[in-house]
This record gives C-alpha cells, sequence and structure tokens, in this order.
C-alpha cells in the first residue's frame, strides 16, 4: 500500500519542507557559529537593549527603567524589547545574550511559517499548497528585509495565527473547539501587544477584520463575529500591561506632536511597482523620493511566482468555483493594501492621518506586507490547482492562456523602455539592461513552469517550488547576508570597557560609524545620547553641549570606537540653591541602580538636590522616609528638595502607567477565564 508522501501531493509537501529548511538554516548558521546578525538596528538598538534587559533579569534590577540610554529612559514603555513577554522573559532569563538573541529572531521565522501552513490547512489546502504558501509568507521579501526589525516582524508573525483562531471562532460548531479558539484569539493578540510594536498590531488587526468579515460571509454566520469582537477586547485588555506604558512614553516623546507629513513618509513611490515584474529594474534596488532609500523600506518583491500566481488562479477561476471567494477577498485585499502603502502618492493613507492614534504611524510604505500575505495565499491556490490537474482531479487549462504571460511581458518593456533608456526619466535610476535582464527572464521562466505543470508535465511543479526557494533566497537571505554575521565580542573592538564607580560610565556616542546609536551600552557605558523609537520631548538637545553637560557626561568616543575624556559634565548628584547655583552641605550617593536612587545628605537652609538622571514623572521621591514631590532640574532633569534635618532621600521609578496596566492585564485575565467558565457557544 502507498502512503500519501509517495501521491504527487505528498512528494510535494516534502520538497517544500526541504527547500524551506534550506532558506530557514542560513537564519540559524550565527547560532551554531556563536555570532549574531549585526545589520542596522540589530546592533544600533536591539542587541544593546536586550544586553540591558537581561543584565536587568539577572541582577534583579527594575525592568521599567534604565539609565544607560539618554543618562535615563524609560524602558519599558519604549517598548520595543517586550519586556514582559513570556518568551522574552525565558529566553534572556536562562540564556547567553547570544543565544537568546538569535533564538528571538529564528522564532519569527518558524511562527510565521508554521502559522501560515495552519491557517491554510484550516482553509482545506493539502499539505503541499499549505506548506508553499507558508513558505512565501515566512521567507517574504518583507520579512527577510526587515529582519533587523525583531520585533515589527515578531508582531506581523502573529497574523497567520490570529488568522487560524478566528476562522475557528467563526467556522466551528463544537463548543470546546470554539472556546479554545476564542482563548487563543485573545492570549495571540495580547501577545502581539506585549511585544511592543503597535504599528505591525494595526496591519494584523487589518488582516484579521478583512479575513473575519470574508469567513462570516462565505458562511453566512456573521453573529459569530461577536464573539471575535469580545476575543479582541479581552486581547486588548491583556496587552494592557505594555499598552498604557506605550502611550504614556508616546506622549512625554516628539511622537505626541507628529505631522501629516511625517505619517506618510516612507511611501512607496509608484515607479517601485516595476520591481514586481523586474525585480532587477533599479541600480539601488528600489526607488525613493524624499527619504532615504533603504531597501527594506521600499523594497516589495517577493518572489516571481506571486505575479504569476495572480494571473494564473484569475486565469482558472471558473475551474476554481471552491476558491472564488478567496480569489476575490485575497485580490481586493492585496490591491487595498498596495494603494495604501503608496501613501501620499495615493490619497488612502492620507485619510489615516486624521484617525487618532493611527495617523501617528509613519512608513505607509510597510503596508505591503499584507499584500504579500494574500499573493502568498493566492500562490498556494495556483499550486493547489496545479497539484489537482497533475493528479487528474482538474482538466487542464484549454488553449494557451495569455495572462500568465503578463508579468513577463511588463518585464520585458520595462527592460527595453526604462533599462535600454528609450524613454526620457528614470535614466539615473534603472540598472543596464544586462542587469535587469535576468530578473525578467526568472519571470519568464516561473511562468512557463506554471503554465507546463498546468499540462501535466510531471518535473515542473518541484522544479517551480526549486526556483521559487531560490528565488526568496537569492532576494531575501542575500540581503541579510550583506552584512555578515560576526560575534559580541568581536563587534566591541577597540571599545575600551567601562570601570569605576556608575557616575565615571557616563558617555557620549558618536553620532556615526558603528559605535554610534546605543551600541557603547554592550561595554558597560551609560549613555547620555541613544538611539529609541520614541525619543523623549527635551528643553535642551541630546547630543548638544548643555544636555552633556547637565546629564554628567565623563567621556565622548570617535566613530572608530576610541574615547576621550569629557571634562564638562556635572557630578551624578549635587545640590543647589534656589537660583541653580553650588549649595553648602554634605552628599553622598549611596545606591545608584536603574530605577533606584538614594543618598545621604545634610543641609542647613532649603536646597535642591539634583541627579544627572532624565526626569520623569513616574519618579517617586521619600525624604527621611515621608513622600515629597520630584521636582525638575532645568526643565529635562530630576531632583527633590531637601529641608535641613533630611538625612535620608531614596528615589523610585514606579509609574502610574505601569501600576494600571497591570491592573487593566490582570483584570483581561480574570474576563476571559470567567468567560470560559460561563460561556455556552
Amino acid at each position: 500500500m502507498s502512503s500519501s508522501r509517495h501521491e504527487p501531493g505528498g512528494r510535494l509537501a516534502l520538497f517544500v519542507l526541504i527547500c524551506s529548511a534550506a532558506l530557514l538554516l542560513p537564519l540559524a548558521l550565527p547560532l551554531l557559529q556563536g555570532r549574531v546578525f549585526v545589520y542596522n538596528d540589530l546592533t544600533w538598538f536591539h542587541l544593546p537593549l536586550r544586553h540591558l534587559y537581561q543584565q536587568a533579569l539577572w541582577k534583579g534590577d527594575s525592568l521599567l527603567w534604565t539609565p544607560a540610554i539618554f543618562s535615563g529612559l524609560y524602558f519599558h514603555g519604549e517598548g520595543q524589547t517586550g519586556v514582559f513577554h513570556p518568551l522574552h522573559l525565558l529566553l534572556y532569563r536562562t540564556c547567553s545574550l547570544q543565544t537568546a538573541f538569535n533564538l528571538e529572531l529564528l522564532a519569527n521565522y518558524v511562527a510565521a511559517f508554521t502559522g501560515t501552513w495552519w491557517l491554510l490547512r484550516r482553509l482545506r489546502f493539502d499539505q503541499g499548497p499549505a506548506l508553499f504558501g507558508a513558505m512565501l509568507f515566512a521567507f517574504s521579501g518583507f520579512v527577510l528585509l526587515h529582519h533587523h526589525h525583531l520585533n515589527m516582524v515578531a508582531v506581523v508573525a502573529h497574523l497567520p495565527w490570529l488568522l487560524g483562531a478566528a476562522d475557528v471562532l467563526i467556522v466551528e460548531d463544537r463548543r470546546w473547539p470554539r472556546k479554545l479558539a476564542f482563548a487563543a484569539l485573545a492570549l495571540i493578540l495580547g501577545s502581539a501587544f506585549l511585544i511592543g510594536f503597535p504599528q505591525a498590531v494595526w496591519w494584523d488587526a487589518i488582516g484579521l477584520a478583512a479575513f473575519a468579515a470574508l469567513r462570516a460571509g462565505e458562511r453566512g454566520r456573521w453573529l459569530a463575529l461577536i464573539a471575535v469582537a469580545g476575543a479582541i477586547v479581552l486581547g486588548v485588555l491583556l496587552g494592557g500591561i505594555q499598552i498604557l506604558p506605550s502611550a504614556d512614553a508616546v506622549a512625554h516623546s516628539d511622537r505626541a506632536a507628529t505631522s501629516a507629513d511625517f505619517a506618510l513618509s516612507y511611501s512607496l513611490h509608484p515607479l517601485n511597482l516595476v520591481q514586481l515584474w523586474s525585480p532587477l529594474a533599479f541600480i539601488r534596488g528600489a526607488h525613493s523620493v524624499g527619504d532615504y532609500m533603504w531597501l527594506h523600506e521600499f523594497g516589495i518583491y517577493s518572489g516571481a511566482v506571486l505575479p504569476v500566481g495572480l494571473a494564473w488562479v484569475w486565469t482558472r477561476r471558473a475551474a476554481l468555483a471552491e476558491r472564488r471567494t478567496l480569489i476575490t477577498g485575497a485580490t481586493v485585499f492585496a490591491a487595498l493594501m498596495l494603494w495604501l502603502a503608496l501613501g501620499r502618492y495615493a490619497g488612502l493613507a492620507s485619510l489615516l492621518t486624521h484617525l487618532p492614534v493611527i495617523g501617528a504611524l509613519r512608513a505607509p510604505a510597510r503596508y505591503v506586507v499584507l499584500m504579500q500575505f494574500a499573493l502568498a495565499i493566492l500562490a498556494a491556490v495556483a499550486v493547489e490547482d496545479l497539484v489537482a490537474i497533475h493528479a487528474g482531479r482538474r482538466e487542464p487549462a484549454v488553449g494557451r492562456p495569455l495572462l500568465p504571460w503578463l508579468p513577463a511581458l511588463l518585464g520585458v518593456a520595462t527592460t527595453v523602455g526604462l533599462n535600454g533608456r528609450l524613454l526620457p526619466f528614470g535614466r539615473h535610476i534603472m540598472a543596464s539592461v544586462a542587469s535587469a535582464a535576468p530578473g525578467v527572464a526568472l519571470m519568464a521562466v516561473v511562468t512557463l513552469l506554471v503554465l507546463l505543470a498546468g499540462r501535466r508535465v510531471r518535473w515542473a511543479l518541484p522544479v517551480l517550488v526549486l526556483i521559487t526557494a531560490a528565488d526568496l533566497g537569492a532576494y531575501g537571505i542575500g540581503f541579510v547576508y550583506r552584512e555578515p554575521a560576526r560575534s559580541i565580542a568581536r563587534l566591541m573592538v577597540p571599545v575600551r570597557p567601562a570601570s569605576g564607580r556608575p557616575d565615571e560610565t557616563y558617555a557620549a556616542a558618536p553620532e556615526g560609524g558603528q559605535y554610534a546609536k546605543n551600541v557603547l551600552v554592550l561595554r558597560g557605558y551609560r549613555l547620555t545620547t541613544g538611539y529609541v523609537g520614541f525619543f523623549p520631548a527635551v528643553r535642551h538637545p541630546i547630543g548638544g553641549e548643555r544636555s552633556l553637560q547637565l546629564s554628567g557626561t565623563r567621556w565622548s568616543f570617535t566613530p572608530e570606537g576610541f574615547r576621550r575624556p569629557w571634562p564638562d559634565g556635572v557630578a551624578r548628584a549635587r545640590l543647589l540653591d534656589e537660583q541653580g547655583q553650588e549649595a553648602a552641605g554634605r552628599l553622598q550617593l549611596t545606591g545608584d541602580r536603574p530605577g533606584y536612587l538614594s543618598a545621604s545628605v545634610h543641609v542647613d537652609a532649603p536646597a535642591i538636590l539634583a541627579f544627572t538622571e532624565r526626569y520623569h514623572q513616574g519618579w517617586s521621591v521619600t525624604a527621611n522616609g515621608r513622600p515629597i514631590e520630584p521636582v525638575r532640574v532645568e526643565y529635562d532633569f530630576l531632583g527633590c528638595r531637601v529641608d535641613p534635618g533630611v538625612t535620608q532621600i531614596e528615589l523610585h521609578f514606579a509609574p502610574p502607567s505601569f501600576r494600571n496596566g497591570v491592573i487593566v492585564s490582570g483584570a483581561g485575565v480574570l474576563l476571559l477565564a470567567a468567560v470560559l467558565v460561563v460561556w455556552r457557544p
């Protein structure tokens, strides 16, 4: 008796799994080699902040505040480390920094792959097409090009899981699967919030709303959307421990007064649509006007099979009766997301700038992730059709379909007109014909393979899978490896480690070079500059001379990593009179840990105890055990009043936004448990 793996679909599933493992392996190599990927925000931002996070976990320090960025930052409120996410707590408490960092990155791709596979299986796809769609999304252009935006990709990886849970809740008749799906939907959404990238949660919400409406309409189960909405509400409550602190951080940052121009920055220029049929058309991979040309923001290619698959399913739509609603819905959704991605060039995204909260989210080009997700599903439909034709369950296409050749024909026209310099624009940004032609040739080869597979040529489908995996790897994995992985120790050569008391470790990072942004915290420095998503709103510009002075800077660094003394920084703690001049008295700093400061003082007249710690209203102060109000020192820095007779000052960072967030999340847990007990679906 032959097993299913010897059938066409079974062999295809095994082959797709092998190709997917081959795509995952290069992402896992740094873990095996004792290295980490270092491109862009991975070393400028994520690795340093996770180092601080791990140190706080290991030493029992506060997870809410760090003195190592900007001379003080609401660390948890900034959000992008996801400090209370269970996976992060487990990884960074139990593993080395290098291991935890790699496992966090790998988890994103595994979650995206398994979630998409499960979703497509829920939609009654066979194993082979379901795994193919999972490969297309997990290793899509967006997900790989944004590998250095760890938490963004992590939230995106929640999308198929959210859709799968919603599908169970809408479609299933049995009580316990619906209950479990309700809980899963709430918990998955709560997990997405805890990761700490609200913009990507918005994308997930768009995808979830569209999919839930599609499935409810297909099955005529509109009332099931009430349960979906209830689970979403509970998911928001579960995420309260991150949502409220992030809202606090935004309210006290320069994001609090964003303009429409800021929100529409990184809009996708329409000329970038050329990438969909000619991936090598541009000299730099993509095109931008007015914004820095980051390929990871403007690169929208995700495999030749996506446009070809789209054309194929519309050619075959009459034969795909059971998939017509999905084909129409996914196509319309992909078109809308592309329209949003065009940002200022198309108008739809401009309307969103008038919405509260959503209007502050920038980079419309990132909506392309939802377009790629929808097209990956359509490509899975195309492969499902090809497998059915191969197995004899469907008849091949009649005649010679022309629509699938449209992407290749557009590629030829682009190569001749733009790359061949026949048209009078784009000459400074378009690649040569020789450089662009291989991308168009790939489009033609993929089209030919789809058509051959549609005529039951046995070898065409596995070759299509192989070329698709190679295409994704060359584009996405190739981008990841533009900057080779390095060991953390090697990354910090030749920076001298910080030593001595904490007040002797305050340093200003260079404005450019390898050691810019937050990297120096890996050597034990507390930075008086820094780089985060939500820059604090300040009076004295961060990095300016007065800010460096008041934040107690002791060192400045060159772009090459060499340090030199910076002599003008004030003492870590000092006594001032009402005019801001040095006051008489005795002062000894007795405690200096993240989120905690203490000092012994003696003054004969009222004075201000001033710290180089940055001010936040979440600081509480006690004088001899009695609460007093903190004060601002030159607006940006922390202080408190000291009266004669006061001998001990203690300061703790415990903002109301965190306390309220804990209450909201706790309420979410209790409500979820109550719903699961009393609800009879």
